[in-house]
């Protein structure tokens, strides 16, 4: 609740306690070493998404829709390299790969920092783990409508699904990252909805 109060907060633009320096500092010397294993908690679930995705990305990488040619001269060539949804899947799923990967390393070494340093890393992994979830995602159904073109109908859902389903993962992840920049005006509007949806998923 007290997070959710927070975060309302937030979305209203409410203004910050001048007293925020004093509080802060006197957090810190209260239960400095608590926040920190807090941090790190929030730290281990991304980094294991992070390597999940990782994992998952570079598996995709070497099993390429249509599989490989065969014969010479062109032997261990993907046969749909001319198919533009196939370079699709292949920049996306690259792109996603040293997104987590990046995500991982910056995580690992925040670890080996002070809470504020966290806290700075974490919001950069944020939002590059926000790319490679939506990468992953482009990459999964440009490479199954690939496999499906043949059938036209089949092939336009495929594209409508993944379509929504994309735009549905941006618009829960946005306030993730944008929501403690209650600054921006834009970013608490933008906020403002995806928010009161999870007020009312969670009956608050």
């Amino acid at each position: 609740m007290q997070r959710l109060a927070c975060m309302a907060l937030r979305v209203v633009g409410a203004p910050r306690s001048h007293q925020k320096k004093n509080l802060r500092s006197m957090s810190v010397k209260i239960g400095n070493q608590s926040e920190t294993e807090s941090w790190r908690d929030k730290i281990n679930v991304i980094l294991l998404v992070a390597t999940l995705v990782a994992t998952v990305t570079f598996q995709a990488g070497f099993t390429m829709p249509g599989g490989y040619n065969n014969t010479n001269p062109d032997q261990g060539i993907a046969n749909m390299l001319e198919k533009v949804k196939f370079q699709e899947f292949v920049i996306c799923d690259t792109i996603a790969m040293y997104s987590s990967i990046i995500v991982a390393v910056t995580l690992i070494w925040a670890q080996l920092g002070d809470p504020s340093s966290m806290r700075v890393a974490l919001k950069f992994a944020l939002l590059l783990l926000g790319i490679a979830l939506a990468m992953m995602s482009i990459a999964f159904f440009a490479g199954v409508y690939l496999v499906v073109s043949k059938l036209g109908w089949l092939a336009n859902v495929v594209l409508l699904i993944g379509s929504s389903f994309i735009f549905a993962l941006v618009v829960i992840f946005l306030p993730l990252f944008f929501l403690g920049s209650s600054s921006y005006h834009v970013f608490r509007h933008l906020s403002y909805y995806p928010f009161c949806l999870v007020l009312y998923t969670l009956g608050a």
